[in-house]
């Protein structure tokens, strides 16, 4: 047999080596990538994408000034312009419809905005991956592309890579920046500083959760094997802030607005508890599963380390720099285990592990390099393998629709948490247009979104409010919660269900993804009185393996009793 695979490997030399199955593991990451890209539409499952997608879809009303600055804008203008492409083709360069139309399309069945921005998100994560492959062989060609490979598969990566958000953007820019601050350790050329620093600028611009890489260049400056003069590492800094504020541009114009959302964004962490140690020990987790649970890419990157440490131990610190300021600042934050927050120092966890991996594959020949690959990839492959089937199921909110639509008369007033976590039920015509009315009033960014609505309104439909919940049970900025919540029909019901009595609404649909008494306990008389005084209709519970999503229940509220009394 070993003389066999000689053979095929002299007569095909591409299969000697490790390459064809890279080709297949890179097919697999692509695929991984597209598959359940439509996963909800026209429903919005991510509660994160309208915001954005709503920001990009405002700058078509004449101005590109943003309403809030809870992100910077350079996602939301990459969004707005592939929006323009749409509208383009969409509309035969505008001889077929008008922007009306487009407005209209946006309003009743916004499946390809949301589309779009995930088809860029995937084509940006690819991107990414391809230019920390790159940065991999600044240092050295190994046989395999051990840093790309454990981010092909990456699950958070992967799930980001189906939502029309700006990370992967970010990290698409960050892994620019890692690329260009690497080059300027190795090499120090005028160019990497400028290009190191506008890289990070820009990923900044797109997440600000990518300042802390920025350390990157300072490190590869001062411990770098060829440095440049002082100056330039200011031409650095001065590229960095430079393509912070080209993609976010009106920071810069409005920075009282800015101020204001800071100090937003401090109201909202006071709002939450930090227990330090757990958000400590996420971080570390993240850390080590970056590439999935089981993983030994963690594992590998500690041995990378130490290897540099005992042979290079200038590249070992900046490598390991910008991680440990990023671990250190979310360390800070009630929000700072979330694993996408350390997307911007994903490049050099790779580049660790790929060191470490690169060094293990040396150890023995043969099949070794293989198992070393399966213990590396495979738990991440396995992972996202299950999170992108989960997108293929059935889901609760998308079933409740349906059966709603069905049976529920058109015309009901109808009691619903936030679009993410409810069914997608049409608003009627009347409504609507008191809401556009309410909103040009208001000067609000969405009158034209409420206006193409009813413009397009295909008739029927329901009146529709919502359950009013706080920055606190929404894990938001009060601000953006405040703005949100102007915008459309929401009721306060902590003092219990009298206020919906008092509008009529007639079906009442709560979701475990929503407000509950355990998530608000604000509302809990609301809650006790709903499930003493209204009649449960019909309810739709996930099933582990065939349906996703929240448990929904719709209920019917009863007339309240009679009053008594003597005559």
């Amino acid at each position: 047999m070993p003389s066999r695979l000689a053979e095929i490997g002299r007569k095909n030399p591409a299969l000697s080596g490790p390459w064809a199955w890279v080709g297949l593991l890179s097919a697999l990451a692509v695929l991984l990538r597209l598959v359940g890209l439509d996963y909800g539409l026209p429903q919005v499952f991510n509660s994160d994408e309208p915001h954005l997608v709503n920001l990009a879809v405002s700058f078509g009303g004449g101005s590109l000034r943003p309403y809030l600055f809870k992100y910077p804008t350079l996602w939301p203008y990459v969004l707005f312009f592939s929006y323009g492409m749409y509208f383009l083709a969409w509309s035969a360069f505008g001889l077929r419809h008008t922007v009306s139309d487009f407005v209209g399309l946006f309003a009743w069945d916004p499946s390809g905005f949301y589309l779009l921005g995930r088809l860029l998100a995937s084509i940006f994560s690819l991107l990414g991956v391809w230019v920390v492959w790159r940065t991999c062989r600044l240092r050295q060609a190994a046989a395999w592309p051990w840093a790309a490979l454990l981010l092909f598969f990456s699950p958070v990566i992967v799930e980001l890579a189906h939502s029309c958000k700006p990370d992967c953007l970010m990290f698409f820019l960050a892994a620019l920046g890692w690329y260009f601050g690497l080059r300027l350790y190795f090499q120090g050329d005028r160019r990497s500083y400028w290009a190191c620093g506008a890289f990070f600028g820009l990923a900044v611009s797109t997440q600000y959760t990518a300042l802390p890489a920025l350390v990157l260049l300072p490190l590869a400056h001062f411990l770098g094997q060829r440095p440049g003069p002082r100056r330039w590492l200011g031409e650095g800094l001065a590229a960095a802030a430079a393509g912070f504020f080209l993609g976010s541009p009106y920071i810069l114009v409005d920075l009282g607005r800015f101020g204001d959302n800071l100090r937003d964004m401090a109201h909202y962490n006071a709002l939450l508890p930090l227990d330090r140690p757990e958000v400590i020990r996420q971080i570390l987790r993240n850390l080590w599963s970056f590439s999935g649970g089981g993983s030994l890419a963690g594992a590998a990157a500690l041995l990378g380390l130490g290897r540099l440490l005992a042979t290079r131990r200038r590249l070992a610190a900046v490598l390991v720099g910008p991680i440990l300021v990023d671990a250190l600042i979310l360390s800070r934050s009630p929000d700072g285990g979330w694993a996408r927050y350390l997307l911007g120092c994903f490049p050099g966890l790779a580049l660790l592990a790929a060191e470490g991996l690169a060094w293990a594959a040396s150890w023995r020949k043969g099949f070794w390099p293989f198992f070393l690959a399966g213990g590396a990839l495979l738990p991440g492959l396995m992972e996202s393998g299950q999170y992108v089937r989960s997108l293929r199921l059935a889901d609760t909110r998308s079933a409740s629709t349906a059966w709603m639509l069905e049976h529920v008369p058109q015309g009901s007033v109808v009691l619903l948490d936030l679009p993410h976590a409810s069914p997608r039920l049409p608003m009627i015509r009347e409504q609507v247009e008191q809401l556009a009315l309410r909103t040009r009033q208001a000067g609000s960014p969405r009158r034209r979104l409420f206006e193409g609505m009813a413009a397009a309104h295909p008739g029927g439909g329901y009146r529709i409010y919502r359950v009013q919940r706080s920055a606190k049970d929404l894990h938001s900025y009060p601000q953006h919660v405040q703005l949100s919540q102007a915008d459309d029909f929401f009721l306060e019901l902590r003092s219990g269900i009298a206020p919906a009595r008092a509008l009529g609404v007639e079906y009442v649909v709560t979701s475990t993804f929503g407000a509950t008494p355990q998530r608000a306990p604000e509302l809990s008389v609301f809650f006790a009185q709903l499930e003493s005084s209204a009649r449960l209709v019909k309810s739709w519970e996930p099933a582990p393996g065939k349906t996703v999503g929240p448990f929904l229940r719709l209920y019917r509220l009863q007339p309240p009793p009679a009053a008594s009394g003597r005559g």
